[in-house]
């Protein structure tokens, strides 16, 4: 059996500990499930109908694509809402930010100062006068996880330069 000390400490995510990750998502796509939901039942209640009728295949197989097409919109939806996660982990000396299509990493030290423009939708990490690290909420997304996410930054940075945390 391993030593217990000897094995670092993880979070229930399985980050180290000391880690916080904030997942920015979208918003479900409630239009797009509920034109692939009329997609769907029309095509299969065409296709009952056509066969009940006794319709052309033409018909039949023209029906059936309407239902393909409601059920790979429904498809699509779902995987696009997985697709545009973004995943920010921080840690006591920097931040990670991936999926999303991205992979970024810096230091607290670097960063100069922080940002989160008044409609929640990006913060802003400053890098000196010139570089910057956007995190951008993906979609319409959680405004407050924006500002969860700017409060522990701001925290994560003052520990950075030893700022208190408790007025005394």
């Amino acid at each position: 059996m391993p030593d217990a000390a000897a094995t670092p400490a993880t979070t229930p995510q399985g980050l180290p500990a000391g880690t916080t990750r904030h997942v920015l998502k979208p918003r479900p796509p409630f239009t797009g499930y509920a034109v692939a939901a009329v997609m769907s039942v029309a095509g299969a209640v065409l296709i009952v109908m056509a066969a009940a009728q006794g319709w052309s295949n033409g018909w039949i197989a023209l029906f059936a694509v309407v239902l393909a097409l409601g059920i790979a919109l429904a498809l699509t939806a779902t995987w696009s809402m997985f697709r545009m996660r973004l995943y920010v982990d921080l840690d006591a000396k920097g931040y990670h930010i991936h999926g999303a299509g991205q992979d970024r990493s810096g230091k607290w030290a670097d960063v100069t100062r922080a940002a989160l423009t008044e409609s929640r939708s990006r913060l802003t990490l400053y890098h000196g006068q010139v570089g910057r690290t956007h995190i951008v909420r993906p979609g319409v997304g959680d405004p407050a996880e924006m500002d969860r996410m700017a409060a522990d930054i701001a925290h994560r940075l003052d520990a950075d330069r030893g700022y208190s945390q408790n007025p005394h």
